[in-house]
């Protein structure tokens, strides 16, 4: 009987070891947490940072694809020739009183060969002026010469012819003067010229009468306006 009650203990006690190890290690023993379970989407894309977020930036469009930033306005620029053929004339004489003026009178003049600056626009505005004059000069003695002109016309005339007669000399000594690097007597030189002009015009309005050369004295003042703007403020000696 004792025996008996041995194998009987001997069994129970197996049948609970062996209940024991049959347990899944879940129920015995404390397990790490498992990751995610579900793998993150490759096409997922990543939270911007924070540095880089803008509430005010424009969206993309459904493509992906953002406009590019509007490129900025370029500044207006002085030009009245076709194509911008001398720029560097255009930026000299839009700084001048007389801009158009400025480039009607001396840009056929210029060419490939010629440096395009100050000192170099006034040398040839100033043959330009002396071709003019000579012009001019050759008209006034013509019509005060045509026995259809009045008397009073014939003395303004008179006057305009003397004063004509002085620029091309003057304009000869403004040449020295830049040569020989005399910026005050280059600049008395192109004022006489000036003043010359303006005698003629003067003489004219004295005497109440309408001037023939009214169109050739006003492109001759808005020339040598231009010339003395530029020798006083832009050529550097």
């Amino acid at each position: 009987m004792g025996i008996k009650r041995s194998i009987l203990l001997i069994s129970i006690f197996s049948l609970v070891a062996i209940s024991a190890c049959a347990r899944p290690p879940s129920d015995i023993t404390d397990t790490p947490e498992s990751p995610d379970s579900t793998p993150e989407s490759p096409d997922s894309t990543p939270e911007a940072p924070d540095d880089d977020y803008s509430p005010n930036a424009p969206d993309e469009a459904a493509d992906g694809y953002a406009p590019p930033p509007e490129a900025p306005t370029p500044s207006a620029t002085f030009t009245i020739l076709p194509g911008g053929s001398y720029p560097e004339l255009d930026q000299i004489c839009g700084a001048t009183d007389y801009p158009i003026e400025c480039v009607r009178f001396i840009s056929p003049y210029l060419n490939d060969s010629i440096k395009i600056d100050p000192l170099n626009v006034l040398k040839v505005g100033i043959h330009v002026a002396t071709n003019m004059t000579i012009e001019a000069l050759n008209l006034a003695i013509k019509i005060r010469d045509d026995p259809k002109t009045s008397p009073n016309a014939q003395s303004c005339l008179r006057v305009c012819a003397e004063n004509y007669d002085l620029i091309p000399d003057g304009n000869e000594l403004a040449l020295r003067a830049i040569e020989e690097r005399d910026w005050s007597d280059l600049r008395n030189q192109l004022s006489g010229d000036l003043t010359s002009v303006n005698t003629c015009t003067d003489v004219y309005h004295e005497g109440n009468l309408a001037s023939p050369m009214r169109d050739m004295d006003s492109d001759l003042l808005a020339l040598f306006r231009v010339l003395l703007h530029i020798a006083v403020d832009m050529v550097k000696f």
